[in-house]
């Protein structure tokens, strides 16, 4: 008797070779990658607040309280538009909030190891694990762009070796359908 996963090995080869298209996409069309993933989710964020304005036109009708919904609905539309409008900025920002909280993280882990380096038993860890942050936000705020081109060939390679691993594995379950 077959299992539905043996009936349906083939959607596990579909799903890998997904992955490695995904994975060679991240890895050798980086900035037009990332600029698409920056629209995709601008249009993400469209679509919710498109939702949340059908939600509190509904819940007007109903006589319920819909300002909250409303608010959120058009800020998020507005973001989701900019997003849309201005990927590449937008992206970039993106990174440069993320370098300024790393930053910040960094130097607040280094006065808390110092500040409380008696009190501490693994205070060097947690100084280390700050400097880390440190020089992370540095970089980032210094050359985002460096930084997610970084991430995404990163997250190519992984996505290729998971696209790999799912082809393979599709194919085992292929052939442990004729052992059954």
């Amino acid at each position: 008797m077959k299992t539905n996963l043996q009936k349906n090995w083939w959607v596990l080869t579909v799903n890998g070779l997904l992955a490695i298209l995904f994975g060679a996409l991240a890895l050798f069309a980086t900035e037009a990658f990332m600029l698409g993933m920056s629209m995709y989710f601008g249009l993400l964020v469209l679509i919710g607040g498109i939702l949340l304005l059908v939600g509190a036109y509904d819940k007007q009708r109903k006589q319920k309280s819909y300002s909250m919904m409303l608010t959120e609905g058009i800020i998020s539309i507005i973001i989701g538009v900019i997003i849309m409008v201005f990927p590449g900025s937008t992206l970039k920002l993106f990174f440069i909030f993320i370098g300024i909280w790393s930053l910040l993280l960094g130097l607040f882990k280094i006065y808390v190891a110092i500040a409380l380096r008696k009190m501490m038993e693994f205070r060097y860890m947690f100084f280390l694990g700050g400097l880390l942050l440190f020089a992370i936000g540095l970089v980032l705020l210094l050359d985002p762009a460096y930084v997610a081109g970084f991430v995404l060939k990163a997250v190519g390679v992984i996505f290729i070796v998971i696209g790999i691993m799912l082809a393979y594995f599709s194919f085992v379950v292929k052939n442990a359908e004729k052992e059954v």
